[in-house]
């Protein structure tokens, strides 16, 4: 999928999430916009390698037990961060094991998106997998997610 897609639902799946603990609406979309973006950022630039002038997704990132690692990283550190600039360090472990969680899930959308291109993702073994084989550049496909992101997010913001 492209990084605008997997963004744009993933934001929206958040702060969806988010949004069923009754968090202030803004400073969900702002922490989760910047936790979520972090995420896709560190699963695509460290989870691609060139072999034979081919990009490919690697098991670094693009695995079900790597993915949520990486998300539950961005969103450790975007919430640190965030409560840091505010005065409040450190974060309560029980407020950062909730985002960290959060971000396991951020991962895990990142993968369902990827699943369903012809890369694939890699399962529990060192080979990778596809639920569909559709091209990472379908528009129908990166338009039903984005919509489906913003929708998410509106169904957050106006229960």
């Amino acid at each position: 999928m492209k990084s605008l897609t997997h963004n744009v639902f993933s934001i929206g799946l958040m702060v969806f999430v988010v949004s069923l603990f009754g968090d202030p609406l803004l400073v969900t979309l702002v922490v989760v916009a910047v936790a979520v973006y972090l995420t896709n950022l560190l699963i695509d630039r460290l989870g691609h390698s060139k072999s034979e002038g081919v990009m490919r997704r690697t098991w670094l990132t693009h695995s079900l037990l790597t993915a949520p690692a990486w998300g539950a990283v961005a969103w450790g550190l975007t919430l640190t961060v965030f409560l840091a600039l505010r005065g409040f360090y450190p974060p309560e472990p029980i407020l950062l094991a909730f985002f960290m969680s959060l971000g396991g899930m951020a991962g895990w959308s990142h993968l369902l998106l990827d699943a369903l291109t012809e890369g694939g993702v890699f399962g529990f073994s060192r080979r990778r997998e596809a639920l569909a084989h559709f091209s990472y550049d379908n528009v129908p496909l990166n338009l039903s997610f984005c919509l489906l992101g913003v929708f998410l997010f509106l169904l957050a913001a106006f229960p």
